[in-house]
C-alpha cells in the first residue's frame, strides 16, 4: 500500500467483505474476486497497482479457516478452534505419511 488512504481503504474493504459474507465461505471467496472491487481499487488508487491483489490475497488466506467454520468476522479463533485445527492438521499429516 502506497498511502495511508490506501491502507484505510484496504482495512475497510476487508471489514465490509467479512460482514457481507457473514458465515458463508463461498460468498467470502466470491466477494474477494468481484471485478467491481478491482475497478474501485484501480480508480481510487491508480498509483497503487497491487492494492487489489493484496486485498484479494488477504481474504484468500482466510478461506481455509472459513471452510472449517472459523470466520474472522467473529474475531480471532478461539482456543477450542485452534485445538481442532491442530488436531485436523496432525491427522492430515499422518494420512499423507501413510500414503507414501
Amino acid at each position: 500500500m502506497n498511502s495511508n488512504d490506501a491502507a484505510h481503504w484496504f482495512c475497510a474493504k476487508i471489514d465490509e467483505i467479512r460482514a457481507e459474507a457473514g458465515h458463508d465461505a463461498k460468498k467470502l471467496e466470491a466477494l474477494s474476486q468481484d471485478p467491481a472491487l478491482e475497478r474501485e481499487a484501480r480508480e481510487k488508487f491508480p498509483d497503487d497497482p497491487y492494492l487489489f491483489a493484496q486485498l484479494k490475497n488477504a481474504i484468500e488466506l482466510e478461506l481455509p479457516l472459513a471452510r472449517r467454520g472459523i470466520f474472522l468476522v467473529d474475531g480471532p479463533p478461539t482456543d477450542e478452534q485452534v485445538t481442532e485445527l491442530q488436531r485436523h492438521t496432525r491427522e492430515a499429516l499422518r494420512f499423507l505419511k501413510k500414503s507414501r
